[in-house]
């Protein structure tokens, strides 16, 4: 017997927050459309600019919940209309509060923040210490530096888990969602603070 698809998934998305080409802002839109259509909860920086509102706007579009995490250096990009906005003292402890509210966890392209955010659920899933999927997005090619050097560590042994249980690499918002219903345990859906 198989296990039904999740109801709702709380999905944590670690992205850029500046302009980007159409390259990426058309495959975040689509695969934003696809949670919201989904009845998903996005998880995200509660940025209003660059590639987080494209996602934000897509999840909106599609009918989706909008969960954000902001720091107060930030107050000033967060996004209006979220479901919820929560601010934390620092990035530290918003990529925490991130990570504790997502079901799964989703890597789309960025730069610097987003390279930390996605090796600390990489480093917590290694010990351990965080158990829920983390898929990285590939669009246009984008990680293909960063698969490379992760598959090199997995082959030259410097990864005490292997590549494939720490991380799922999708090419398509499609593939990341199928991926995503299969991984996750069924479950209802509840606001992310809680509360019904």
């Amino acid at each position: 017997m198989t296990a039904a698809a999740p109801t709702s998934l709380k999905i944590c998305v670690f992205l850029s927050a500046n302009d980007l080409d159409e390259r990426y802002t058309g495959p975040t839109r689509e695969f934003a459309e696809l949670v919201g259509r989904g009845g998903h909860t996005l998880v995200w920086g509660g940025s209003d600019a660059g590639l987080m509102k494209v996602v934000a706007d897509g999840v909106r579009a599609g009918g989706g919940r909008l969960a954000g995490f902001s720091v107060d250096f930030l107050r000033q990009f967060a996004r209006d209309d979220a479901d919820e906005m929560t601010y934390a003292k620092d990035l530290a402890e918003r990529k925490a509060l991130l990570l504790a509210a997502a079901d799964a966890v989703v890597v789309l392209a960025g730069g610097l923040g987003t390279l930390d955010e996605a090796t600390e659920a990489l480093e917590l899933r290694k010990h351990g210490l965080f158990d829920k999927p983390v898929v990285l997005l590939n669009t246009a090619g984008f990680y293909d530096g960063l698969i490379l050097q992760l598959r090199r560590m997995d082959e030259e042994g410097f990864l005490p888990v292997p590549l494939a249980e720490l991380v799922f690499i999708a090419d398509t918002g499609a593939d990341v969602l199928a991926h995503l219903e299969k991984a996750v345990p069924t479950r209802t859906g509840t606001p992310v603070n809680g509360q019904a």
